[in-house]
């Protein structure tokens, strides 16, 4: 099991153990503090939790029996974490970070002394980032910056890990200039160092792979795909390991995917699961997730609908027992990270189910509100895009269940966070929010304010999308089909046209029959303009 991102030369992650069982002796809290190496931290951190004390105690057991040694609070936090014992992660990395501390301040010079408190600050950083608090995380890994001037190999590459993990952190943030930054300073960093060592090399593919997702967060595809795709080979040739190969094919997938080769995009997706849920697996980190769910489109993509609701039935369901796993071992802590993933396997099943079937759609429905009562759970006061996608989401629900103005109520909800968060509008989701207001107004007859939904869309993808994007190709037919009921049929046949031959330039084959419709549109409006033609023929002869 996967649980943090490490580069290559960081501590090693601790394999899932089976649970042990372990009566505690309350009595025995400080015995903690004497049963780790940095004891006399842990000492102090002591007070007041016995109520934990069973939970610490199971960790420390399970890494004694396993290492037959002194167990480090790093090490016992890494267990507790693959444990989903959050509560004793957090203690233990805290105490790693402390002792750390102390180490440097009683020798400030000191590279293993620096290089301890890189490892544990990059721990703690880590472990708030992969559960999605974002502000701790950038905390942590700022508060953990040594000043060293150092080229010892080891200590460059927990330098370049603290900027690696600050820069996914920034990335995820939306701060994406701050991001390029860290990974920037990360491959300067590197280039200090003389060696020849494998490390190196898959530091810095793990690098790469990682600004090639933030290119890609940036909507910069063809750079995005050179970037993973060179990221891939390297990680490959420098043995990297699996887990950061089926992360690269997996985000190598989702890029081509944005691209419109859905083929290709499967191919990667299939090869990524085959690690990410490799049998025997007792828990999976978002990323797992995140390819199934990007499988789950794909499969609508090349028309296999019942395929795509199994596989995001899938998602929800591992989802939920993970999430339940969690809350039984930590009823106070909340996995933000899973709960968010859960809410977009929710909403994009909403969808998926609403595509597949008309009678779906109520559960759609239900979904669909669940993913906004768990995106919210996981914002708080703090209001974020992902709320606006979702009441996209059920504003296509609602249109589909005949909810006119119910729909249209969550459309102009869904823009309003757009337009407060992103003022300039210029992104694929807010195209997205136009062009389905646009088909909710074509739906009640009003086609005319149809169609400048429509076009609002299409300035908006054709400035953030890949010409061949599919999605421009059904904005072309939906413009089409709004002049051709306005009688405007020569303007209808060049919007027909066109997303005809988009369409034709991807691999895109939806569900719903895409191609054979836009195909179908253009030969109906083609068939239109000869009956016009005819008749007006008819007239002139008839004079």
């Amino acid at each position: 099991m996967r649980i943090t991102r490490q580069i290559v030369g960081g501590t090693a992650g601790v394999a899932v153990l089976c649970m042990v069982g372990f009566v505690a002796n309350p009595d025995a809290v400080k015995d903690l503090g004497r049963r780790l190496s940095t004891g006399a931290a842990l000492l102090e951190q002591a007070e007041g939790i016995s109520q934990q004390v069973q939970n610490h105690k199971v960790v420390l057991a399970a890494v004694e029996t396993k290492e037959k040694k002194a167990v480090s609070a790093l090490s016992a936090g890494q267990e507790a974490e693959a444990r989903l014992h959050f509560d004793s992660a957090e203690y233990f990395y805290d105490a790693a970070v402390r002792a750390a501390q102390r180490s440097l301040q009683r020798d400030p010079t000191s590279d293993a002394a620096m290089e301890e408190r890189l490892r544990a600050g990059v721990a703690l950083g880590a472990f708030w980032y992969h559960r999605g608090h974002m502000d701790k995380a950038e905390k942590v890994l700022k508060e953990a910056e040594v000043n060293s001037k150092s080229s010892t190999l080891s200590l460059l590459l927990a330098e370049a890990e603290r900027f690696e993990v600050l820069g996914n952190v920034y990335r995820d943030m939306g701060r994406y200039k701050e991001a390029r930054r860290q990974y920037e300073t990360a491959e300067h960093l590197l280039g200090r160092s003389e060696a020849q060592d494998e490390r190196i090399e898959a530091t810095r593919a793990v690098l790469l792979a990682e600004q090639g997702w933030l290119l890609n967060k940036q909507e910069k595809l063809t750079e995005a795909d050179n970037a993973m795709t060179a990221a891939l080979k390297g990680l490959t040739a420098a043995h990297a390991g699996k887990d950061q190969e089926a992360l690269a094919t997996g985000r190598l997938g989702a890029i081509q995917h944005d691209e419109g080769f859905v083929s290709a995009a499967m191919t990667n997706y299939i090869s990524a699961l085959q690690t990410e849920l490799a049998p025997g697996a007792e828990g999976y980190t978002p990323d797992a997730f995140e390819t199934l769910q990007n499988m789950a489109v794909g499969q609508r993509d090349l028309g296999k609908g019942s395929a795509s609701i199994s596989t995001i039935e899938r998602a929800v369901n591992l989802q939920k027992q993970q999430l339940e796993a969690e809350q039984k071992v930590n009823e106070k802590v909340e996995d933000k990270a899973l709960m968010a993933s859960l809410a977009r396997s929710y909403a994009l099943g909403a969808e998926l189910l609403r595509r597949s079937d008309k009678s779906k759609c109520a559960k759609g429905l239900r979904w669909a509100h669940e993913a906004l009562a768990l995106q919210r759970r996981v914002d708080g006061d703090v209001l974020k895009m992902e709320q606006a996608d979702i009441l996209n989401t059920i504003g296509n629900v609602q249109s589909d269940l005949g909810r006119y103005n119910d729909a249209g109520n969550s459309y102009k909800a869904s823009l309003a966070i757009h337009e407060k968060l992103e003022p300039n509008g210029n992104t694929a989701t807010t195209a997205s929010v136009y062009g389905n207001l646009g088909s909710l107004l074509h739906r009640q007859g009003r086609f005319q304010e149809a169609i400048t939904m429509y076009e609002k869309s299409m300035k908006l993808q054709e400035s953030v999308l890949a010409p061949s994007n599919p999605d421009i190709a059904v904005t072309c037919n939906n413009i089409a089909v709004s002049l051709t009921k306005l009688g405007k049929l020569e303007e209808a046949q060049e919007y027909a046209k066109r997303a005809v031959a988009l369409v034709d330039e991807s691999d895109l084959q939806e569900s719903n029959g895409d191609k054979q419709l836009f195909s179908s549109t253009l030969k109906h409006i083609q068939g239109q303009i000869g009956k016009k033609a005819a008749h007006k023929s008819m007239r002139v002869q008839e004079q």
